[in-house]
């Protein structure tokens, strides 16, 4: 028998606050860690593989492996199998995007993809109602998510291009749109899965969020080893600093997706208005991080988008 959940109950305010502050902190710490890895030397792929490795052994632990054996048999194990398919490729992804392109490209195209979730939900869920907050916030979030992550010339120089160097110049053009319209599309995906997994008639405990985030951590694992194994050229090449960087990446990646979950559940609102919440929050933290330890200096459009974004902010809160 798997571990009984305790029945949910009503979150103080400062606790709500406190899991979307977490959701955010860790998802920043998350693309600081790729912005970081060409400096460490830090394989990308191998790093990811070993992430999910860590992420789906540390999800299992901390759930407990009966209760987790136990959700096998819960409606959303598929949708965590499917995510965990598209897992593997959209993480290397984001993380080429990220040392490509920046954190504020990534930004924008990682937090722009909340439009697929967004309508979604505010179509198909008859709970979600529409209000004038939301499409106003929402109006002023693309904008906000466009002006806060453009960089400048001067923070696009500073971006680590020595793993890349190589590269002809036609698939560095490329990459100026195809990597960033791979991951509008799969964070997309990613989010609208989460998202409408997240109830209470899913999940209504610790263990339950730790469970089902196991799932597509196990499958992207499961994936990543299988290359190793049978694709030569995929073998991984092993140094310190990428078992490192895998681990710690994994130890994120398990606490960005479980204070996702929570959030989503304890926050009093509409998940069509937490999506862009947590996106715009991301946004800025990540604009911030980029100027304080990145070197990337704001422009008048940055410190326009974030004003935007606050402002988007303040009327999500309002909504609901």
């Amino acid at each position: 028998m798997g571990r009984v959940c305790a029945s949910p109950h009503f979150v103080p305010s400062f606790a709500v606050m406190i899991a979307l502050g977490l959701c955010i902190f860790v998802s920043t710490l998350m693309f600081s860690c790729f912005r970081l890895f060409p400096k460490w030397n830090v394989k990308l792929e191998d790093a990811i593989v070993i992430n999910y490795i860590v992420a789906a052994t540390l999800s299992v632990l901390l759930a407990g492996p009966e209760h987790a054996w136990s959700r096998l048999g819960a409606p959303s194990t598929w949708a965590g199998v499917a995510m965990g398919v598209i897992f593997l490729y959209m993480f290397r992804k984001i993380g080429e995007c990220t040392q490509q392109l920046g954190l504020g490209v990534v930004a924008i195209a990682t937090k722009m993809s909340m439009v697929l979730p967004m309508m979604v939900f505010i179509l198909m869920d008859p709970s979600d109602a529409y209000s004038w907050q939301k499409g106003a916030a929402i109006l002023l979030a693309f904008p906000a998510v466009w002006f806060a992550s453009t960089q400048g010339r001067k923070a696009s120089e500073n971006q680590p291009t020595a793993e890349h160097a190589d590269a002809p110049a036609s698939a560095s053009s490329k990459s100026q749109w195809i990597l960033p319209a791979i991951v509008f599309l799969g964070s997309g995906l990613i989010d609208l899965g989460f998202g409408w997994f997240s109830g209470p008639e899913h999940m209504s405990c610790n263990e339950d969020r730790l469970s089902f985030a196991a799932i597509p951590f196990s499958m992207a694992a499961l994936i990543g080893v299988s290359r190793w194994s049978f694709i030569p050229r995929c073998a991984p090449q092993w140094n310190r600093s990428t078992v490192m960087g895998g681990i710690i990446l994994g130890v994120i990646n398990v606490g960005s997706l479980f204070f996702l979950l929570s959030t989503y559940q304890q926050m009093p609102l509409s998940r069509s208005a937490i999506v862009p919440l947590i996106n715009l929050g991301v946004v800025l933290a990540t604009s911030f991080t980029g100027m304080l330890f990145f070197s990337e200096r704001p422009s008048l459009r940055n410190i326009f988008g974030w004003f935007l974004a606050t402002l988007a902010l303040v009327l999500l809160l309002q909504t609901d």
